[in-house]
């Protein structure tokens, strides 16, 4: 199972919010690329990074961070902002092994399908449920559309894995939803990878038991509620 510590960006800082709202930013580091190092040392296989501002832009901002944190010499994947395919041309070219599209997995179908035929094995969708719906434009509106419905549609268009999150918890620490990710795995036939409300080592854990294809972990890395080197042991080991 993959532990994927996140770095979230706006105006090229490492910074954390809670359930997406931009009022609670809170930096954690001025050089998001010794973050990512760190993250190498302590064994991450891939970083989740995130253009905060692309993804209030509609299109990359951070991408000489982006870059830089490319440099730091492990695989990254890059969300925020991608709603063309030359969006996620210019990640990729910055470095990413992976775009992440959001909005586009409901409002823009034919991009994610563009975008797996160009970049075939390098597209992940990230989708974010809100009272059991996917939810889009930063969490705020709901689509009346269920999860593992948009989770097949993207399936069908060429996407292998999805990182799904529960927006309630979100830098908030109440646990996470390790079970809707293993149901939506299930009932999507898809890779999931959870994300939202990681408080503790013991949300790997379960991550590891509902055998999930990983775990994204942010803000408790960042308040030192979580070992980033152990959660990767765990998650690593047999059994």
């Amino acid at each position: 199972m993959l532990v994927l510590p996140a770095i979230d960006l706006m105006g090229g800082q490492a910074v954390r919010l809670s359930k997406g709202d931009f009022a609670t930013k809170v930096v954690y580091s001025d050089r998001p690329a010794e973050l990512a190092e760190r993250f190498r040392e302590a064994g991450a296989r891939r970083i989740h990074v995130v253009d905060l501002d692309g993804a209030r832009a509609g299109r990359p901002v951070n991408t000489e961070t982006i870059r830089a944190i490319a440099r730091a010499g492990v695989e990254i994947e890059v969300g925020g902002g991608l709603r063309t395919i030359e969006a996620v041309e210019e990640v990729l070219a910055a470095g990413a092994a992976y775009a992440v599209l959001g909005t586009a997995a409901v409002q823009r179908l034919a991009l994610v399908e563009e975008a797996c035929r160009r970049f075939p094995g390098r597209i992940v969708c990230g989708i974010d449920a809100k009272g059991g719906e996917v939810a889009i434009s930063g969490w705020a509106e709901g689509t009346g559309l269920p999860v593992a419905e948009v989770a097949r549609r993207v399936k069908t268009a060429g996407v292998s894995m999805v990182e799904y999150t529960d927006v309630a918890r979100d830098g908030m620490f109440t646990g996470v939803d390790a079970a809707g990710a293993a149901r939506l795995a299930a009932e999507a036939g898809v890779d999931v990878v959870a994300s939202g409300g990681v408080a503790s080592i013991d949300d790997v854990r379960a991550c590891k038991a509902a055998a999930i294809a990983g775990v994204i972990v942010g803000k408790a890395i960042y308040e030192g509620r979580l070992d980033l080197k152990e959660a990767i042991r765990i998650a690593e080991e047999e059994g």
